[in-house]
């Protein structure tokens, strides 16, 4: 059905028939009706034609089309198909995770605006496209992807397309076209290029379970993460992760990181369709794209320029602190450590109605940086509902040799805070109160 109602240049693609095949087998009954819009400007694609295609011999069309998915009365999002035919061809796309996710996902999601034949749209999604080999690979693509999201979601930065990435590549080792891929310093350059600090973290032999634990708190802070998988040459962009199993907790004991919890992540790969599930390890029947977490070699996470502690540095001073009886904490206590806006942070704190009002007040009154780590803390049973029974706030702007970067803890008895140069401390007896979840959104799959 889609294939006959494709405009004739775009069936000439021989890799047409097995996207529509796929694209059939993870949307199926999910979507209720198409829209085919032709033609159709893709900037995404144009930013490709105008720097390399329309300088070859062969005629490349200008045109893209879009297919529109509807779910009743939903508006699903579109995928933007392109008239190269040397390799797939799906271009700028976005696409509701209902449609596609097999089971409950935590995302980082935005809202996209589409003008459908005159009416706006809007659909919550992360951005995907397929690599087109020849001018944009995997690395230019997973970047893309991170920063079209965060033009989009975050005020302070550039709504780019893949033109200006693939344009923002350091020729200084290679020329940038036809493109060869990009080594892990080079992505670094590019996200320079658009006003981020980028932070290079390297699976090191023996400490494994660290590097993951490094990689879930950042998607834990909505940061999306593009990680390498050298034994596929191949990157892609983690940009959320699976439900929690929560009976993990039962065979632990002392201060647990919340990322045990997490056995899977979420990554748009280039080669396969977006909001794709990773396991930690590979799964029998070949479901895993030919890869799982534990192939991840190197993360790159595109900070905020002014983000000065390090998950790496900062952890470890957590757990000195907690392990030095700082706080009244449970002895097998679950600790879970991300960054958040403080504006959000305040905004989360104001709306809970299950938050001791005293240290509501406090947290609304307390002046922090932009942005600050946080650290929840819960027992086991608090954990599994979602509630929280201590919490630290932490400056993420202070120096990396800062001994107590601390600006606000708190147990079930005692407030300590730090305001105006000004440590101060209150008793004050408080109950658990909702965890903060604003970083990333819940999705449950359609059926």
């Amino acid at each position: 059905m889609i294939y006959k109602k494709l405009p004739e240049p775009f069936r000439k693609n021989p890799y047409v028939n097995k996207w529509i095949e796929i694209l059939k087998y993870k949307i199926g009954l999910r979507c209720s009706g198409l829209l085919l819009e032709y033609p159709y400007y893709d900037s995404e694609y144009l930013s490709s034609y105008y720097q390399y295609y329309i300088k070859k011999f062969n005629v490349y069309g200008k045109e893209s089309c879009r297919i529109h998915f509807i779910r009743e009365s939903t508006y699903c999002g579109y995928i933007t198909v392109s008239p190269i035919v040397h390799y797939w061809n799906l271009s700028k796309s976005y696409l509701l995770p209902e449609l596609l996710l097999e089971e409950k996902a935590f995302l980082m999601l935005s809202d996209f605006e589409a003008n459908v034949f005159g009416s706006l749209q809007k659909v919550a999604a992360f951005p995907w496209m397929n690599q087109q080999r020849d001018f944009s690979m995997c690395a230019h693509v997973a970047a893309w992807s991170i920063m079209k999201y965060y033009g989009n979601e975050h005020t302070g930065y550039k709504d780019i397309n893949i033109g200006d990435i693939v344009d923002s590549v350091p020729e200084y080792t290679n020329r940038k076209l036809p493109s060869k891929g990009l080594n892990f310093q080079q992505m670094a350059e590019i996200f320079r290029e658009y006003g981020i600090s980028p932070l290079i973290v390297k699976k090191e032999k023996g400490h494994e379970e660290q590097f993951y634990q490094e990689l879930l708190c950042y998607i834990e802070s909505g940061i999306p993460v593009i990680a390498a998988i050298d034994k596929k040459s191949h990157v892609v962009a983690v940009i959320g992760h699976g439900d929690m199993d929560y009976n993990i907790l039962h065979e632990k004991q002392g201060l647990i990181d919340s990322s045990c919890c997490i056995t899977s992540i979420i990554v748009n790969d280039d080669n396969v369709f977006p909001y794709f599930p990773v396991s930690r390890k590979l799964k029998d029947g070949g479901t895993d794209n030919g890869y799982a977490m534990a192939d991840i070699d190197f993360i790159l996470v595109p900070l905020y320029n002014r983000v000065h502690q390090e998950y790496s540095v900062l952890y470890e001073k957590i757990i000195d602190y907690l392990e030095t009886g700082n706080l009244n904490i449970a002895e097998d206590s679950v600790i879970r450590v991300f960054l958040a806006s403080a504006n959000s942070l305040k905004r989360r704190a104001l709306q809970d109605k299950s938050m001791d009002q005293l240290l509501k007040d406090i947290l609304l009154r307390l002046e922090m940086p932009k942005l600050v780590w946080c650290v929840e803390i819960s027992s086991k049973d608090e954990y599994k509902n979602r509630m929280v029974s201590a919490r630290m706030i932490i400056d993420s702007t202070a120096s990396p040799g800062a001994s107590t970067p601390w600006l606000f803890v708190h147990d079930r008895g005692k407030i300590r805070y730090y305001n105006a140069g000004k440590w101060y401390e209150t008793l004050h007896k408080t109950e658990a109160y909702n965890m903060y979840q604003h970083n990333l959104k819940e999705v449950e799959p359609w059926k």
